[in-house]
């Protein structure tokens, strides 16, 4: 396996300071719930929620997905949230919007369970593989629009590389 270094852990912050400011901004006198999507987020949001003012809350949501290697398959949902959803806005936070899949299944999910507003933020912008052209990531650090596999701060490979500080194509 080789891995070539793509974003520095430098570069990480310096963006993710920028988006923590423009989500405190647009959430002001708002009280929101940011729901991280287990375990690919944390890392990010580990990172981010410093960097985010405002009145807010966290959970957790915990999805499958039955597919092999690389590759994404049939979605199950299994830990729901703790909280309510039910007249709150709602900041979903993922570690990388790729087929965009998984948000929009927990985006329509948050919906149909009340919620004011559910709007997208993603340490990593992939639309290569985008199934849903109208899916609206509303905050995101970088875009990527290229084959290969990502691995490190926070993105996995068979549950390895989360670790890593920076993040790394697999090439």
């Amino acid at each position: 396996m080789e891995l070539k270094l793509l974003i520095t852990r430098k570069e990480i912050d310096a963006v993710i300071l920028e988006v923590g400011k423009k989500i405190s901004d647009d959430y002001a006198g708002k009280e929101f719930l940011i729901v991280g999507i287990l375990k690919g987020c944390t890392v990010f949001m580990g990172q981010i929620l410093p960097h985010i003012q405002g009145d807010l809350s966290i959970d957790f949501m915990t999805l499958s997905s039955y597919g092999t290697g690389t590759d994404s398959g049939d979605l199950k949902l299994l830990k729901d949230l703790d909280a309510p959803v039910n007249g709150r806005h709602v900041l979903l936070l993922e570690d990388i919007v790729d087929t965009g899949k998984t948000v929009r299944f927990v985006q329509e999910y948050l919906n149909d369970k009340g919620a004011l507003s559910v709007e997208i933020l993603a340490l990593i912008n992939k639309k290569q593989r985008r199934k849903d052209d109208d899916l609206y990531v509303k905050y995101f650090c970088f875009e990527y629009d290229q084959d290969e596999f990502l691995l490190g701060f926070g993105f996995d490979l068979n549950e390895k590389f989360r670790n890593l500080p920076d993040i790394y194509q697999l090439i």
